[in-house]
Formats: C-alpha cells, sequence, structure tokens
C-alpha cells in the first residue's frame, strides 16, 4: 500500500511556509528510486529538488513546497520512478493529496486599505528667463553709475620725473668711505662721458680724453671746454693713482655741474 505522509510544524503551515510532501514505497530488489519531475501549477510552488531517501525495504521521496493562498489545496504528486540493472524504467502511479494553509493576517476586517481618490495633477517645474533677466538688470543699475563716476575723475595723470631718478654722489660717496677711491672717480668718468657721448655721438665714451676733447673743440665750441678738459684729465690721473688723497665726492659734484650745463647748452 502506498502511504503519503505531511511533516507539518506546530498546528497548521501558514502562507509561505515550507512544507515536506513525502511518500514512501517499497523499495524492489534491483531496482533505484528516483524522484520523478513534478511541476505544480496555481497557488503550490516546488521550492526545492526532491529528496530520496532509502530505509531497508522502503523508500521516501520528499518534495518541498509552499502555498501562497489560505485554504485547502488539493493537488497530484507524481509517484518515484523504478530504474532495473538493464536501464528499463517503470514509474509508481501518482496520488492524490490535500494540503491546507492558515493566513499570515490577524482575523477581523481586512479592507482598512481603501482606495483613495484621484489627486490633482502635478505641475512641472518651469523654466523661465526672469531670474537672469533680473539678474542682468541688477547689474547694469549698479555697475552703470560706477562706471560714469569713474569717468568723471578722469585717470591718473602720471607725474614725470625731472633729472636723474639717483644721484651718483651718493654712490661716489660709498666708495669713498669704504676706502675705494678710484671707484668713486670711476663713477664720475661715467658719468661725464656719458653725458658727453649722449649730446655728441661723435665723442663716445669709448674713445681717449684728448680724442674726445679735440671732437668738442671742433662740434662744441660753445661748451665749457676748457673746465671739461680740466675735469676730465684730473679723472684720468686720479683713477690710476696709487694714494688715496682723491676728493672722488668732490668730482663726481663737479661732473654733475658740467652735466647740468652740457644738457642746458644749445644743441
Amino acid at each position: 500500500m502506498i502511504g503519503l505522509l505531511l511533516l507539518l510544524q506546530t498546528g497548521l503551515p501558514t502562507v509561505g511556509d515550507t512544507i515536506w510532501v513525502r511518500r514512501t514505497i517499497p523499495a524492489p530488489a534491483g531496482r533505484a528510486v528516483r524522484a520523478a519531475e513534478w511541476t505544480p501549477t496555481g497557488e503550490i510552488e516546488l521550492l526545492g529538488h526532491p529528496v530520496v531517501t532509502v530505509r531497508g525495504d522502503s523508500a521516501e521521496v520528499a518534495y518541498p513546497v509552499a502555498l501562497w493562498a489560505p485554504g485547502p489545496h488539493t493537488v497530484d504528486v507524481p509517484g518515484p520512478l523504478l530504474v532495473g540493472g538493464d536501464g528499463r524504467v517503470d514509474s509508481v502511479p501518482s496520488a492524490t493529496v490535500t494540503l491546507n494553509a492558515v493566513s499570515v493576517l490577524p482575523p477581523g476586517p481586512h479592507d482598512t486599505l481603501r482606495p483613495q481618490p484621484v489627486t490633482s495633477t502635478v505641475a512641472l517645474r518651469e523654466q523661465s528667463l526672469k531670474p537672469l533677466l533680473l539678474l542682468w538688470a541688477v547689474a547694469l543699475v549698479l555697475l552703470i553709475p560706477l562706471h560714469l563716476l569713474r569717468r568723471r575723475r578722469g585717470r591718473a595723470v602720471p607725474v614725470a620725473i625731472v633729472g636723474p631718478a639717483e644721484s651718483p654722489e651718493p654712490d661716489a660717496a660709498r666708495w669713498a668711505e669704504a676706502g675705494e677711491p678710484r671707484a668713486a672717480v670711476g663713477v664720475a668718468v661715467e658719468r661725464l662721458r656719458g653725458a658727453i657721448a649722449a649730446r655728441e655721438p661723435e665723442a663716445p665714451a669709448s674713445i681717449d680724453t684728448e680724442a674726445c676733447l679735440a671732437v668738442l673743440a671742433e662740434r662744441r665750441p660753445a661748451w665749457p671746454l676748457a673746465e671739461l678738459g680740466e675735469l676730465l684729465r684730473a679723472l684720468d690721473q686720479a683713477r690710476f693713482a696709487h694714494g688715496a688723497d682723491v676728493d672722488a665726492v668732490g668730482m663726481n659734484r663737479w661732473a654733475g655741474e658740467l652735466e647740468q650745463r652740457i644738457n642746458g647748452a644749445a644743441p
């Protein structure tokens, strides 16, 4: 006789619980018992592969299923397959079983979730240029007065520097105090020869003193040639002197006076 057993938990199973549908049959000698394919329909779902357990001269086939609706459910469970050593397969007839499950919801009315009325249409977000135009208008209102005020004030007029930016006399004084009178004399030579070359290109600083004076006598007779010759020769002598008794600061001051007279002379 074919028996069908259901292994249940305490009381009836609830919707969604795993229920093992077990079927035990005699195990014929020389035959292997295999579970048949089962695809239940409706509110019954197969949860996994069937399990075959052999105990002595009997074999048990168990299917894990779940019920997704409360109440009784009648299904046909396929019979196991008997596989012989020669490859021949026989099947055991199916069996009808009724499974039952209770609801997981508490007892009482369950109509608290009632349909709600239709809501109004949700307005889409609008894109507008009004904020940008307003920002531009505020910027114009603030920037135009500032621009007009700046134009009314006008630009700052740069102040022209009159004369040399820095007098070489302090440099000469520092060289003289450091015990280097010849370096201080060199400052005076560069200052005076540079002023001469700037006004008279034929007398560059590269020619010697006598050649420079000869050019000036021919091209610049209105200049103070006597003083220029005296100072230039004195500077040459001081540059090559070995003693420290040289009035370098005085020579630089004298060179500055002649430079002003040269620059003020007619072209």
